[in-house]
């Protein structure tokens, strides 16, 4: 072999490792093919029933069951899931954190993962301090657990309402729990803005999109395009159906068109080339998108799940069917509503919303709030901003008691009561005035809250507000004057031209628009929006995936100049050897 080729051949297999350790670095992140499933274990078995879930279980079960968990852990696995990912209210004693555990063990025992989707807006949370204390011990206990689902060596931590805090506070709050970034964060929503804490996004829901092949492709585009590497998880929907919640013109309506809707939103998941694949849900029955076996539908979907991963584990993604029309919906539910306002799109304006479960104040002071489907004690005491032990005392219950629809529960007394509910002598509430342009106004007392003088003058959230000039961050002080009313006073003739803007991004809090939806606490905390706001689906099709292919990925460029910069040297390398043999001769 002469020395030209052997400097050739020496080229080559330095080029070839150059590039192969390069493919290596790439491949050591994401691409998991890991198929996920939301996972809920705050289930009795009077969680279920006609009026209370669209869809009914063959036999209603408690989450607290270490029969149930099994059952489900081995249901999942047979349609190839490969995790549970469980919403977590934190480590202080309740359901959530005691049958994660569980979970745990069983998820060790049956060669199974599971991971916390962590609710920032948990009841148990009334500070960041306890935001940084939970997420410290779930890093230092439930994340070492042999079972808790690892990506690239890491933890995984999904998040549920990140926004309601701002990317600074996040910021803050990791660079106390996780400095070094030994954890891998998944925030929800459609804010990309949360990738500079955040490791990775992911939509909640996307039951409002009648293209979800689209909009997979926009946030995967979205999220990959930050900069830097970031996984994107997509994720597949069977249909939705919350409106048994009670939360008006903010429900959604998706027909699950006897399995088309699953089988278009998971096969445009699958088409995004997510990192990870996420099903929503597993058994998330009060807002009717479980896929767990059901008496309308019998295993059909578990059945379906099986098929499809199947099919995305071994690369055989079949095009993305086109979604079936919607169906008209069944009494008592509503179709799904335009979507609202995303980064930079056009808000959708909506009508007037429908009325929601709201206290009323009773004669003798009270304020009792009856219970309707889909209520928890944790969540109607973040919902009014009640101390949850203090709910219980009022109500003499234990964390572990069953409430049942139609029960009345006593949140309080209304302003100028005793506390035992005795009826104020005077006609007229006392501590009441009326200014002399007619505003009505109440001075605050020790204990008043915004939700007793709210529902003591028959006012919502919003009205108190905008009589007020305040939002829900509001903090009572006592002798201070809140408007409740407005005498009628003689008004000029005509009216302001001035249409309130609305912000084309969504912020860290959200003002409501409607009475407190069922998952917004009271306004003197940060309110929690019921949802995401999903982008325009104008915007979603522009970016509709090639139906069976997956989408090229935008690469981190600080890959390829190491790569440029191997091959000037080697050619410099070479062409030095080239001389060299030259003069040889």
């Amino acid at each position: 072999m002469n020395r030209t080729k052997l400097s050739l051949i020496i080229f080559s297999v330095l080029f070839l490792v150059l590039l192969g350790g390069r493919s290596q670095q790439s491949a050591a992140q994401g691409q998991t093919r890991l198929v996920l499933a939301f996972y809920y274990a705050w289930y009795a078995p009077g969680s279920f029933g006609p009026g209370l879930t669209p869809f009914q279980p063959p036999t209603p079960y408690a989450s607290t069951s270490s029969a149930t968990i099994q059952r489900h852990v081995s249901e999942a696995r047979s349609a190839g899931i490969d995790a549970f990912i469980q919403s977590w209210y934190g480590p202080a004693p309740n359901q959530t954190e005691s049958n994660f555990k569980t979970l745990l063990d069983t998820a060790s025992a049956n060669g199974f993962r599971a991971a916390v989707d962590f609710e920032a807006a948990s009841p148990f949370f009334n500070s960041a301090q306890d935001r940084i204390n939970a997420l410290s011990t779930l890093i230092s206990t439930h994340a070492n657990h042999p079972a808790y689902l690892r990506v690239d060596g890491k933890p995984v931590i999904f998040f549920w309402a990140n926004w309601i805090l701002s990317v600074d506070e996040w910021a803050a709050i990791r660079s106390q729990v996780d400095p070094n970034n030994s954890t891998i964060w998944i925030a929800e929503g459609a804010n990309a803005d949360y990738l500079a804490v955040f490791d990775g996004l992911h939509l909640y829901n996307i039951a409002w999109s009648s293209n979800p092949a689209g909009t997979a492709a926009t946030y995967a585009s979205l999220t990959r395009s930050f900069g830097g590497f970031k996984y994107w998880v997509a994720t597949a929907m069977p249909g939705f159906d919350d409106t048994l919640l009670g939360r008006g013109e903010n429900s959604v309506y998706r027909d699950r068109a006897g399995g088309a809707y699953y089988q278009s939103s998971f096969s445009g998941a699958a088409s995004s080339a997510p990192d990870m694949l996420i099903i929503n849900s597993f058994n998330e029955w009060a807002e009717g998108s479980n896929i767990e076996p059901a008496v309308e539908f019998g295993s059909t979907y578990l059945d379906l799940t099986a098929q499809l991963v199947g099919d995305f584990k071994s690369g055989n993604v079949a095009p993305p069917p086109p979604v079936p029309t919607q169906a008209e919906p069944t009494e008592g539910s509503a179709p799904a509503p335009a979507p609202a306002n995303a980064p930079g799109l056009t808000a959708v304006p909506t009508g007037t919303a429908t009325p929601i479960a709201w206290p009323t104040a009773q004669e003798d002071g009270r304020i009792l709030y009856t219970i309707v489907a889909g209520d928890t004690l944790i969540g109607i005491a973040a919902r009014f901003d009640i101390e949850l032990d203090t709910l219980l005392e009022l109500n003499d219950l234990t964390a572990d008691s069953f409430i049942g629809i139609g029960d009345e529960l006593l949140l309080g007394f209304a302003p100028g009561t005793a506390s035992q509910g005795t009826p104020t002598p005077e006609s007229v509430l006392p501590n009441t005035t009326v200014r002399e342009d007619g505003a009505i106004v109440y001075i605050v007392q020790t204990g008043d809250t915004l939700t007793s003088i709210a529902v003591t003058y028959d006012l919502t959230y919003e009205e108190l507000y905008e009589l007020n000039n305040i939002d829900e961050t509001a903090v009572l002080t006592i002798g201070q004057e809140i408007v409740v009313g407005q005498q009628p006073v003689p008004q000029s003739t005509g009216g302001s031209s001035d249409v309130p803007t609305v912000p084309t991004t969504p912020t860290a809090t959200s003002t409501p628009t409607s009475p407190p939806p069922t998952e917004t606490p009271e306004p003197t905390a940060t309110s929690i929006p019921s949802s995401t706001p999903p982008p325009t689906e104008t915007a979603v099709e522009q970016l509709q995936p090639t139906p069976g292919a997956f989408p090229l990925q935008p690469e981190d460029t600080s890959d390829i100049l190491p790569v440029f910069v191997g091959v000037v040297v080697l050619l410099a390398l070479t062409g030095g050897l080239f001389l060299y043999l030259g003069r040889k001769r």
